[in-house]
């Protein structure tokens, strides 16, 4: 299904991914491993849906809106490939490996005790209570600097918080490409033990797993979760708003920000004013919007497992964004997901010289906590 010169394009498109479901559907086009090639180049970022439901009136609704999600179509068609054995491809099938492996239980390979290595810095964390923290598996094994940036804001606002360390990953890379066998063990898992720990409000500072307990887990069971799930941004915004943060006078210079929004935290879970707000409340800060923002934003190109199996195909998507952040003039482009701020990062160290001076790549907690 390669495309030659402009033939086949359009199969990257919406349209023409839905005419290739359809031709499936149909029996003209069979499953395969040649297929599904293709339909893991695509992060899942759901701007598609977006378009495709947008009548650029609002007193008019369109009636695709009513029964198609075109991510859930696509995880559909993912799931007949995975019980089909034409997937998971190569470096998925790695991943879902490590994630049922119970000396790992992350994606990443990595022991599972050292994803707790960082708690023990922070003595203060309790191992149960009504507030608890879901660390994830990409903050705690590749972006510990943040998750210290994190701690060291909610211990100047007076939150405590408690973490279990049974709980494994959150399963959502596993639901995305398509291996809902392994998400279901993983889904009543952590939901136990979270309940024996007295969760009463679970937060987390990754838009993937916000996402992936908020939405799939109770979709999933066929029921709502027994406590309350939050992103951290929800938490930081309660914050600020109660002057519970204390900031350091403002600069005499004001810093120029743009703002990347995660496609599981924006058009997944339609959480685009929050951050806003809070880059709003840090002093000094000005906002400038990138041309492609909140439900129209461009992708990092780090979701849907894109980043593991098309490693250069997601930088190409991430230097796009990059690229796009540097013409509103801005200084920092900040976002709140560890998926974004790894690929975005990743794309940042491989640009021009002369474009890493105009701008850094900075996660919205590492910003407020550098105004601390």
């Amino acid at each position: 299904m390669e495309a030659k010169g402009d033939e086949g394009f359009e199969i990257y498109f919406s349209r023409g991914r839905m005419n290739v479901l359809k031709s499936i559907l149909e029996g003209q086009i069979p499953l395969s491993k040649e297929l599904a090639e293709w339909v893991y180049q695509c992060s899942e970022c759901g701007n598609c849906t977006e378009v495709c439901h947008m009548s650029q009136n609002p007193n008019i609704v369109l009636p695709t809106c009513n029964w198609i999600d075109h991510v859930k179509v696509w995880e559909a068609l993912r799931k007949d490939l995975v019980e089909a054995g034409f997937a998971p491809l190569d470096r998925h099938s790695n991943l879902i490996e490590y994630m049922d492996n119970d000396k790992i239980k992350n994606p990443y390979g990595e022991e599972r005790n050292k994803k707790l290595e960082w708690i023990e810095e922070f003595p203060e964390i309790k191992d149960r209570g009504e507030f608890m923290f879901f660390g994830g598996c990409t903050m705690p094994l590749r972006q510990v600097d943040t998750l210290r940036s994190m701690m060291k804001i909610l211990k100047v606002a007076g939150k405590e918080i408690a973490m279990t360390k049974e709980e494994w990953c959150c399963g959502s890379i596993a639901l995305r490409i398509g291996d809902e066998k392994s998400l279901i063990d993983i889904v009543k898992h952590n939901i136990t033990e979270f309940e024996k720990k007295g969760t009463k409000t679970l937060f987390t500072a990754c838009a993937g797993c916000y996402r992936t307990w908020k939405k799939d887990y109770p979709e999933l069971l066929g029921e709502e979760l027994p406590f309350e799930v939050k992103h951290i941004t929800e938490i930081l915004v309660d914050l600020l708003n109660n002057n519970q943060i204390p900031f350091k006078e403002k600069e005499q210079e004001e810093v120029k920000v743009t703002y990347h929004d995660p496609c599981h935290l924006g058009r997944h879970m339609d959480l685009y004013d929050i951050p806003r707000e809070i880059i709003s409340k840090i002093p000094g800060i000005n906002l400038i919007e990138m041309k492609r923002t909140k439900n129209n934003a461009w992708c990092c190109g780090a979701g849907g497992g894109v980043k593991s199996q098309f490693p250069d195909l997601a930088l190409k998507i991430s230097e796009e964004r990059i690229k796009e952040a540097i013409e509103t003039g801005a200084q920092i482009l900040t976002t709140s997901c560890p998926f974004c701020i790894g690929n975005l990062g990743d794309a940042y160290e491989e640009i021009d010289a002369s474009i890493k001076d105009k701008i850094k790549v900075v996660d919205i907690i590492d910003l407020i906590a550098s105004k601390l």
